[in-house]
């Protein structure tokens, strides 16, 4: 039986040109590798990775490329989610250049790539979405600057971590060591969105994940999130997700 989280061997194979899965990873995997190309992007927490002797992080801000035959290791701790997209060689043939890379910036096309997404449940993800999906995410990735300023990236972190408390650009700022226009102009540029947006998908992403996971009321996780209250809940559900709150439970 393979370890939770654990990625296919060499032995295994696709059976379409992309798979497409939620994931959650344990304390440590032993180094290995597989026969194919393989992204991990976030969702929530933490992993930390090693590929090919080359140390880093899949977090808020940063995707784990993994080229085929790359012996690799991960570890994560506590409460983590993660999106793993493992591809075939045809698919992967236009974007080789990102194998060249093993940790690329997630920004603003990517993102909105995870925000499509949200709430489907750990487990594998239709067929025909991945079909879909997966070559939008490797031209997303492509053409994404090498990386993303790590100070910018600490900002990042501090909204997936505190999403449930008030945060400002004077608090994101100061975490990014910045000006508050100069991290506002810059933050934008690097994610495709403002401060203030990424805060609000966030508490988004939270209240989907409890509208799915539990069965806390509706007005305890608008509070959990960061939304105020139900009617706070609500109104941002319907506006972007054209649901209430308690529609979207239903459907889950």
């Amino acid at each position: 039986m393979r370890r939770r989280g654990y990625s296919r061997d060499m032995a295994d194979a696709l059976t379409a040109p992309a798979e497409l899965s939620f994931r959650r990873y344990g304390e440590d995997a032993p180094p290995h590798d597989h026969g194919f190309d393989q992204i991990v992007l976030p969702r929530r927490g933490v992993l930390e990775m090693e590929i090919e002797g080359r140390g880093g992080r899949v977090d808020p801000g940063r995707a784990a490329i993994v080229p085929r035959g790359a012996r690799h290791a991960f570890a994560a701790s506590g409460e983590n989610l993660f999106v793993v997209a493992d591809i075939g060689g045809d698919l992967m043939k236009p974007f080789e250049r990102l194998r060249e890379r093993p940790f690329a910036p997630v920004t603003g096309a990517v993102r909105g790539l995870l925000e499509f997404l949200a709430g489907e449940r750990p487990g594998a993800i239709e067929p025909g979405v991945a079909t879909l999906w997966t070559p939008l995410l490797l031209r997303g990735l492509s053409v994404a600057p090498i990386a993303v300023d790590p100070r910018l990236a600490r900002a990042a972190a501090l909204i997936e971590s505190r999403y449930d408390q008030p945060l400002t650009v004077r608090d994101l700022a100061a975490e990014a060591g910045m000006s508050q226009s100069r991290f506002f102009a810059r933050f934008a540029d690097a994610y495709g969105m403002t401060p203030h947006a990424a805060v609000s998908a966030a508490r988004l992403r939270a209240a989907q994940r409890l509208l799915s996971d539990t069965s806390l009321s509706i007005a305890e996780i608008a509070v959990r999130t960061g939304h105020g209250d139900q009617s706070g809940l609500t109104k941002r559900m319907k506006a972007a997700l054209g649901v209430t709150p308690g529609a979207w439970r239903k459907r889950r």
